[in-house]
């Protein structure tokens, strides 16, 4: 947070609250308990978050962090997805005058 390039005690608990607080919404999600998201599960987490998003485009960005191709996502790229999928709304509302 400081912008020094290491990561003190303070930013180290930091980082940490903010990584059980992922892993808590990506158990919450994950209803099979299969230690993985799937598309189903993953749809269910984005509509929960308040996104409205198409089908198709749920679907890519799923398919872009499915890195194995078997049809699920682990839990740090759930959430670099999420992450990705909040710089993009955020790009998205810069530039969206009549929301």
């Amino acid at each position: 947070s400081d912008r020094s390039g290491t990561i003190g005690f303070e930013e180290f608990c930091g980082l940490w609250g903010f990584l059980a607080a992922w892993r808590s919404l990506f158990d919450r999600f994950d209803a099979d308990r299969s230690g993985n998201i799937s598309l189903d599960e993953y749809t269910n987490a984005l509509v929960a978050f308040g996104y409205r998003l198409s089908p198709p485009f749920v679907e890519t960005l799923f398919k872009t962090f499915d890195k194995r191709r078997d049809g699920a996502i682990s839990f740090d790229l759930f959430v670099q997805s999420c992450i990705s999928l909040k710089r993009m709304t955020d790009v998205f509302k810069k530039y969206d005058d009549d929301r």
